[in-house]
């Protein structure tokens, strides 16, 4: 990333991703302003000369701050869990956009893409995915790790392929759980991490399928996995996690791969060749 690149807002929600693209820009010398979603990133984990906090509801005070700081650019990272009601009480930016749009009604996806088609129409940025900044963190095809799919898992992969996709063309959300060749559960609103914390005994032994919605706009909320996740699985007793190749990010990859080693678990970019049970097998 050339140090004149176009200055980065980043507008950051929880988890490692954000932290990842700051130091990223930083360690380029890409300028960088850090808008923390009040109640969802900490704001301590980036530089303070560059981050400042804003209310989910407070768009217009976010595009006034985006635009004074000369960011030309503008890319969303991190979780956003359910926010507390004051942070969605909106300003007049935001109450005139879901006035115009009806954004509320379409849901994440629809919402989603609003955002992204008001901010380059009528503001004049341009939004962009994490992967561009730093394409590294794409999931690659196959296994990832040393340890394969085996026929079985593959059954439950091709089926959680299926599972996964239908779930994102409902716009509920990105990941199942697969055993036994079928889905045994499906990620709700509260996301990935409740899915296997509440997945049960009966899940022990299945595989974590995550993909990107097929609607949803590419730029932002692509499937992400991390340590955390790896870590979850485990205490689950799932067999794999599974995540969709180049359209899905893995997160400080080595320390995924080397906790899954340790514990026996798949790691697996899949493609659209492993949604026949016959594939991706050891």
């Amino acid at each position: 990333m050339p140090p004149n690149a176009p200055k980065l807002g980043l507008i950051a929600g929880g988890g490692l991703l954000p932290e990842i693209l700051a130091k990223r820009c930083r360690d380029s010398g890409r300028g960088l302003f850090v808008a923390v979603l009040n109640g969802q990133g900490d704001p301590t984990r980036y530089p303070a000369d560059c981050t400042e906090t804003f209310r989910l509801g407070a768009a217009g005070k976010l595009i006034k701050h985006l635009r004074a700081e000369g960011v030309e650019e503008v890319t969303f990272a991190g979780s956003v869990r359910r926010p507390k009601a004051t942070d969605l009480i909106p300003d007049l930016w935001t109450t005139k956009f879901l006035a115009r749009t009806k954004a509320m009604g379409l849901g994440d996806d629809g919402l989603l893409s609003a955002i992204v088609q008001a901010l380059e129409t009528e503001e004049g940025f341009r939004v962009v995915g994490p992967s561009e900044i730093a394409p590294e963190l794409l999931a690659p095809t196959g296994a990832v790790g040393s340890h394969s799919l085996s026929l079985a898992m593959a059954a439950d992969l091709a089926a959680g392929i299926a599972g996964a996709r239908d779930l994102g063309r409902r716009d509920v959300g990105q990941a199942v759980i697969a055993k036994g060749g079928k889905v045994i559960c499906e990620e709700g609103l509260e996301g990935t991490e409740a899915l296997v914390r509440g997945a049960g005994e009966a899940a022990r032994g299945g595989i974590l399928v995550k993909a990107m919605k097929p609607a949803q706009e590419a730029r932002v909320d692509l499937p992400a996995s991390g340590p955390d996740t790896v870590d979850q699985a485990v205490a689950a007793g799932l067999a794999g996690i599974a995540v969709e190749a180049g359209r899905s990010l893995m997160l400080d990859r080595e320390t995924m791969v080397a906790r899954a080693d340790a514990a026996g678990i798949v790691l697996y970019g899949f493609s659209e060749a492993d949604a026949t049970p016959d594939a991706g097998t050891a």
